[in-house]
């Protein structure tokens, strides 16, 4: 979990990167009770918060796999990486264990948003859809599992993580029956079950680690889940009622990225930097929310200590390794693809503006995007104890806007070729958070938090996208009328603050450091750890990817890509031009706008109205959370009326407003 800060200067535009080091992190589980939850999840058998122990006396024969169901073309945002099988002369024999993961569960779209006169339309649609479509909704449903199983050590006590293999290797099978209209909890749903399978492979010991019933063959454990059965537009329908924000700073959520957050254990009064809810409390809990807003699934996904199988260990085998004996990291390329545009608007006290992340106050519009850093080495990327003052060394540094330290020189973003773009990168923990290797170097388990950083073998350290400051500040990019492709980078490590090698100690074992070249605001020397590179440690350290940027508008006027139907999405809207009266009004602030939707659209429509900036002339291309109205209409004859707001960045305190439409049914 990482939060990103950094400032660009032309070509190049390097940026140094904070690392938040103590609030809004993780931190680490004491002996008596985990720490980033309220309280353990240790309940009986009969509750969905615990998991079981299964005996078996017959170890499990060893499943051959058919091919894996891999991200489909709807799901272009979620780009995968594609490891290679470890085929180096070191790999071989090495000591491994095998757990295979299987899961019932049923997935659905809901139909209660849409007009009661229509759904049987709708539902008839859904039910004729293709099996690809349905796989999409059952991956985005098992991607809900993310963060109890990665942050498992914080949920149970004496156990460890236990994440699922990486996606590649997650197999989908539909029931051959087809999709089916249902009533779940009072809501009108199209539903298909699904069954989920997949094999881990790690090193032999860890298994007993992460979960003691997996430490011999034919060890079973069971652990609980309950699921939206709509997996699509949580935030949208039950606010954050299912977000755990403990261990990320405040507003770290939005309605694309909710799903890293989910945990369906979460009460309405969790609150606190240790809590589910560190921005605002929900009034309902997480199940609460489920059931009155879209209907739950309940189900367990078991794991299963097998015997070894070198042909099943072939077959599930992922994750190149480069750096044997030490670690070595590698910036990710395809996770640069999950990027989005937003306008968000700053007070003049924002501490974005205190970190030098946008150029101003007022509303900006910010390149939002994801950025991964993976040790493919076989060794921890170790970086150690987060001290609270770090006067020797000075690699800590205390943020007094966002009361936390940071860690500094991390790595660097650039938009290649853009002069004075604005960013802010700063990774509030240096922790391994995605498990992207799936061989016997990576274990399951690791000792990292907030407090003692390090990113294991195979593992990720990951930045999601919406992430507070994790942006470029593209407000001021000159963008003609038909858009522009820009190159977004990321070097990881670029001043070699973290050790890819080994680490230099002295005589007594304690570790050595050095002048780095870089001093802090009053002349101090900011000093590094000694370490003796790998040859071409840095061969990997950059990633660099295309992103079109077009002249106006957001992620909400990009098409969609997952089959939302809700008039509660984010995607597919255009906006509709509206004239404007003398100077930059658009209304007279407070009076009824009636607006004319053009002949030229079909019905029924979703009608969403935003706010518009004064300074930058264009409206905001809100999200459903953010918008002033957003209201569905079955004929042009259909009245909308609302008051002119006001525009918060006029100095003449005019009114203003922007409308976008979008065709209720796709299909249209």
């Amino acid at each position: 979990m990482n939060f990103l800060s950094s400032a660009f200067r032309p070509f190049s535009l390097l940026a140094t990167v904070f690392l938040l080091v103590l609030s809004g992190c993780q931190p680490e589980p004491d002996e008596s009770q985990p720490e980033g939850v309220t309280e353990p999840i240790m309940e009986t058998a009969t509750s969905a918060s615990s998991g079981q122990a299964v005996s078996s006396t017959t170890p499990p024969s060893s499943p051959t796999l058919p091919p894996p169901i891999l991200q489909t073309a709807t799901q272009p945002s979620e780009a995968a990486v594609l490891p290679t099988a470890v085929s180096t002369p070191e790999g071989a024999n090495l000591p491994g264990a095998l757990i295979a993961i299987t899961m019932e569960s049923q997935v659905g779209v809901l139909l209660d948003e849409i007009p009661a006169e229509m759904r049987d339309l709708f539902a008839d649609q859904l039910l004729a859809q293709s099996a690809a479509e349905w796989e999409s909704r059952a991956l985005r449903q098992l991607r809900l599992t993310r963060n109890r199983l990665t942050f498992r050590d914080f949920v149970y006590i004496d156990k460890g993580q236990l994440p699922l293999p990486p996606p590649e290797l997650w197999q989908i099978r539909l029931d051959p029956n087809g999709p089916t209209r249902q009533t779940i909890q009072g809501h009108d749903l199209v539903m298909i079950g699904y069954s989920f399978s997949s094999t881990l492979l790690t090193d032999a010991q860890s298994p007993g680690e992460a979960e003691p019933a997996l430490a011999e063959v034919g060890g079973i454990w069971d652990e609980p889940f309950v699921f939206p059965a709509d997996p699509d537009l949580l935030l949208q329908r039950t606010s954050n009622a299912c977000v755990n924000e403990g261990g990320y700073p405040p507003d770290s959520f939005d309605s694309e990225n909710i799903w890293h957050f989910y945990d369906y254990d979460c009460t309405a009064d969790s609150g606190g930097a240790a809590g589910c809810h560190r921005s605002i409390l929900p009034t309902l809990s997480c199940r609460e929310a489920l059931k009155a807003r879209v209907g739950e699934v309940e189900t367990t996904v078991r794991f299963e200590r097998l015997a070894w199988d070198d042909g099943l260990a072939n077959q599930v085998r992922l994750g190149d390794v480069t750096s044997w004996g030490t670690p070595d990291l590698t910036a990710v390329t395809e996770d640069l693809a999950t990027n989005r545009i937003v306008y968000k608007y700053f007070a003049a006290n924002n501490c974005a503006l205190e970190e030098g992340s946008v150029g101003s106050s007022g509303w900006r519009r910010l390149l939002q995007f994801e950025a991964t850093v993976w040790n493919k080495g076989t060794q921890p990327l170790h970086i150690g104890k987060a001290n609270v003052e770090d006067t020797e060394n000075n690699v800590f540094t205390y943020s007094p806007c966002h009361a936390h330290l940071h860690y500094t020189n991390y790595g660097t973003f650039f938009l290649q070729n853009q002069a004075d773009l604005t960013s802010s990168k700063q990774a509030f923990c240096v922790q391994s958070t995605d498990r992207m290797s799936n061989n016997e170097t990576s274990p399951l388990i690791h000792d990292y938090s907030c407090s003692f950083q390090g990113i294991q073998a195979g593992w990720a350290d990951e930045y999601i996208a919406g992430l507070d400051t994790q942006w470029i500040d593209i407000t001021d990019l000159d963008v003609p009328p038909d858009g522009i492709t820009v190159q977004l980078g990321f070097t990881s490590n670029s001043d070699q603050f973290l050790c890819e090698g080994t680490l230099i100690m002295d005589e007594d074992g304690v570790q050595l450091w050095e002048p780095s070249g870089f001093t802090t605001e009053n002349g101090e020397s900011i000093n590094r750890m000694q370490c003796d590179f790998i040859p071409d440690w840095d061969v990997s350290n950059q990633a660099v990817y295309d992103v079109f940027v077009p002249q106006s508008g957001s992620f909400v006027t990009t098409p969609c890509v997952n089959g939302e139907i809700s008039p509660l999405r984010n995607c597919g809207f255009v906006e509709v031009e509206v004239e404007s009266e003398e100077g930059e009004a658009i209304c007279e602030l407070g009076t009824a706008v009636n607006p004319t939707i053009p002949e030229s659209f079909s019905y029924p429509l979703i009608i969403r109205v935003c706010e518009r900036s004064a300074s930058l002339g264009v409206g905001v291309a809100c999200t459903f959370t953010n918008s002033l109205v957003n209201t569905t209409v079955a004929s042009q004859s259909e009245p909308i009326s609302f008051a002119c707001p006001q525009m918060r960045d006029s100095e003449e305190l005019s009114g203003g407003y922007a409308l976008y439409v979008s065709l209720l049914n796709p299909e249209d």
